[in-house]
């Protein structure tokens, strides 16, 4: 498949960047989901969690409504540009 992908964009090598980024973006909407689902606001943030966050660039620990808030938005925003690439299906 990766061949007929690469033989295949000759004249369109925009095609190949896009399906990196559609990986990378869904494999960031897979990550925030999962960290979205473990969050627990009630209880302290374990140091390994805390480098799940960092990697979204969330720095601050102290509130953890305020986490939860800037991940919804991380999401959203991922699954909005993701859609721009990938257009949903409603059927």
């Amino acid at each position: 498949m990766q061949n007929k992908i690469i033989n295949d964009q000759g004249s369109n090598p925009g095609f190949i960047q896009n399906d990196e980024k559609i990986l990378y973006l869904e494999d960031r909407i897979k990550k925030l989901g999962e960290i979205c689902t473990d969050l627990n606001p009630y209880m302290a943030i374990p140091e390994d969690f805390k480098l799940r966050l960092r990697e979204f660039n969330i720095m601050e620990f102290s509130d953890p409504f305020k986490i939860t808030n800037a991940l919804l938005i991380l999401l959203e925003d991922t699954i909005d540009e993701l859609h721009i690439l990938k257009p949903f299906n409603d059927n």
